[in-house]
């Protein structure tokens, strides 16, 4: 794999498409939103991160045009020294509006995969490294779809790394999952799951996938901007609590959530959905307090159940 001066990676989720889950992603973005302007905003981001080391970078078919964003401003560099990272299974149906009834659609079938896979490359052509299943859940058949797999070994075969994102309560359960079946094809290298202060219930089993070769990517580790000072609305009396103990040692309420996941060993890359340059500079600076110890927060972990609903609950924007 490619090496990395540091686990900080950039996801454009939330520089893809006008709307996202996140909270105030509609204030960070500005007043205009049209493609040229978002492209031109999303590629201010990328040099910033690409300046500061960062050599990650993750997108997704779903993401609106986050990979031809990323394609547009690797073309304009006259040397680009990244791995790339796209995942597929997610249709994008928003059309660049907000306000629409449904967003995005999943399929999880072979023929998806072709189709997507086929939109990507045209995208980005041979600058994509790692090709993630997205958003595997247990109700999804796709780790039992021989077709699927073959798929995956064949586009493997061509030099990319294979891996799968996870989401929802039964996180653990589709890791447990994609284990059992790589002891047998050893055909999955990567592993994106949701991983922060307030979703804890996946650490063991990451630590497991950890020890069993698989790269651990961690993803929405401020909780779509519920570990966030824009969050006024949820989870107050745990958010209270965790701002002072981030008081206590020197940290802001954004350090102690990023540092927290980044202190995690088993942890190979740490995304930052920064939507923005500054906020992609104060996720920079926790690089400098690398070194604070931060006491065991085990005790403001949510239930799956708490922590999924909440997340279902929050709107687009």
């Amino acid at each position: 794999m490619f090496k990395l001066d540091n686990k900080i990676g950039l996801g454009l989720a939330a520089l893809g498409r006008p709307g996202y889950i996140n909270i105030g992603h509609d204030n960070d973005l500005g007043s205009d939103k049209s493609k040229a302007s978002m492209r031109d905003y999303c590629h201010q981001v990328l040099d910033f991160a690409y300046n500061n080391g960062i050599r990650y970078f993750d997108t997704a078919r779903v993401y609106g045009d986050a990979e031809e964003f990323l394609s547009s401003w690797i073309r304009k560099q006259s040397q680009f020294n990244g791995f790339v990272g796209s995942k597929w299974g997610y249709e994008y149906l928003a059309n660049w509006e907000i306000n629409v009834d449904k967003h995005e659609r999943k399929d999880h079938s072979a023929a998806f995969l072709k189709q997507q896979w086929v939109e990507t490359r045209m995208n980005l052509g041979k600058n994509v490294d790692l090709y993630h299943i997205h958003s595997v859940t247990p109700d999804s058949s796709v780790l039992d779809d021989p077709t699927v797999i073959k798929e995956l070994e064949s586009i493997k075969k061509s030099g990319l790394e294979i891996g799968i994102s996870t989401s929802g309560p039964e996180q653990k359960k589709t890791i447990e999952k994609l284990l059992k079946i790589n002891e047998k094809i050893k055909l999955f290298s990567f592993l994106q799951s949701t991983v922060n202060i307030f979703e804890q219930s996946c650490i063991s089993i990451l630590k497991e996938a950890h020890n069993q070769k698989i790269n651990i990517i961690a993803k929405e580790v401020f909780s779509n901007g519920l570990l966030t000072n824009a969050n006024k609305d949820y989870h107050q009396e745990q958010l209270q609590n965790l701002q002072n103990i981030a008081k206590e040692i020197d940290l802001t309420l954004e350090q102690i959530s990023y540092l927290w996941v980044y202190q995690l060993p088993f942890i190979k890359i740490i995304l930052t959905g920064a939507s923005t340059v500054s906020q992609l500079q104060e996720n920079l600076n926790c690089l400098k307090k690398l070194n604070t110890t931060i006491p065991n927060l085990d005790n403001l972990n949510l239930s799956v159940e708490d922590y999924w609903s909440t997340r279902k609950s929050l709107s687009w924007n």
